[in-house]
C-alpha cells in the first residue's frame, strides 16, 4: 500500500521547556538514594548541557541504565547530548519532505497504547520503500521521538517507555535492511534512548528472520534482549494481547481487531504527540 501524500505541512513537536541549574527536580520521591544520585548527575552537567536536555528525566534513565553508576551515567548522558547535536535531531524532526517520502508506504508509525498507557510503535519491514540508509535512520529517530512524546502526553508524564510492534508481513531477504543499518538502529536505541523500550513484539517472524536474529544478537545488550517477545501463531499473539488495554484498538498483526487502513498523510499532519487513529 502506497499512500498519497499532499503538500500540507507536518505538525512540528512542541518545544520542551528545560529546567535550569537553580531548579530542583523530583526524580524519585520514594527512593532517597536514587533522588540524590540523580541530583549528583544533574550537578555534573553544565548550564548548556542542562538546556540541551530534551526532558528533565534524563539523569534518572541513564542512572538506571548504568545500574547506579553515576560516573558512567554522566558520561553516557553527555555523549547523547553531543550525538543529538551532531545528528541534528531538531532538524530531522522538522524535515517534512524526508518524512513524507519515508513514511509513504506506512512502514513505521505510532498507533494506540498498552495497558500502562505506553505508545505502540508499529514497524513493517516488508513495506520498506527507501534505499537511503541515512533517510531510514532519520525516520526511525523521528518516529521514536513521536512515540516518546505520545506516551508522555497520554500518561501525564508518569510513563517514559514505548513498545515496538514488528509486523513481518511481506518481509523477505529482498527488502530487508543491510546489517550496517540494523547495527545503527540498535546502537541508537541502546546508546541514546536507554530505559525507553518496554517491549518489542516480533509478530509471526518468517523462517528467514531467524538468521537475521542470530546475526543481530551480538549487538544487543542482555537487558534489551530480555524485552523481545516472539509472537508465533495464535497463541503467541494471544500472549501479546494480554498486555494491551483494548484489542479493538490493536492491529490484526498483533492479535487485535483494528482493521482501519493506516493513512500516512493524516498521521504526519496530526499533533506530534498524537498516535494514528486516536
Amino acid at each position: 500500500m502506497t499512500v498519497a501524500v499532499e503538500s500540507a505541512p507536518i505538525t512540528s513537536p512542541t518545544p520542551v521547556v528545560n529546567e535550569t541549574k537553580e531548579d530542583k527536580f523530583i526524580y524519585n520521591e520514594d527512593d532517597e538514594k536514587e533522588q540524590k544520585d540523580c541530583e549528583k548527575i544533574f550537578s555534573m552537567l553544565t548550564e548548556q548541557e542542562v538546556a540541551e536536555m530534551p526532558d528533565p528525566m534524563m539523569p534518572r534513565r541513564y542512572l538506571r541504565a548504568e545500574k547506579g553508576n553515576i560516573e558512567t551515567a554522566v558520561k553516557r548522558l553527555k555523549e547523547t547530548l553531543v550525538w543529538r547535536k551532531e545528528f541534528g535531531v531538531d532538524k530531522v524532526l522538522a524535515d517534512d519532505e524526508l518524512h513524507k517520502f519515508e513514511n509513504a508506504t506506512g512502514k513505521m508509525y505510532t498507533r494506540g497504547y498498552d495497558k500502562d498507557g505506553c505508545a505502540l510503535l508499529y514497524i513493517k519491514p516488508g513495506l520498506e520503500n527507501s534505499s537511503s540508509a541515512d533517510g531510514q535512520i532519520m525516520h526511525v529517530v523521528y518516529t521514536l521521538e513521536r512515540a516518546i512524546a505520545a506516551t508522555a502526553k497520554n500518561t501525564g508524564g508518569k510513563e517514559e517507555k514505548i513498545n515496538l510492534v514488528v509486523d513481518f508481513v511481506d518481509f523477505s531477504i529482498f527488502n530487508s535492511h543491510p546489517l550496517s543499518t540494523r547495527k545503527r538502529f540498535i546502537h541508537i536505541l541502546q546508546s541514546h534512548y536507554p530505559e525507553r523500550l518496554k517491549r518489542a513484539f516480533l509478530c509471526n517472524p518468517p523462517g528467514i528472520f531467524k538468521m537475521f536474529w542470530k546475526i543481530s544478537q551480538p549487538f544487543l545488550d542482555p537487558v534489551t534482549k530480555d524485552k523481545v517477545v516472539m509472537c508465533h501463531g495464535a497463541e503467541g499473539l494471544k500472549r501479546a494481547c494480554a498486555l494491551f488495554d483494548d484489542i479493538q484498538k490493536v492491529e490484526v498483526c498483533a492479535g487485535g481487531k483494528r482493521t482501519r487502513e493506516y493513512d500516512s498523510k493524516k498521521w504526519l499532519e496530526s499533533d506530534f504527540d498524537v498516535t494514528f487513529d486516536e
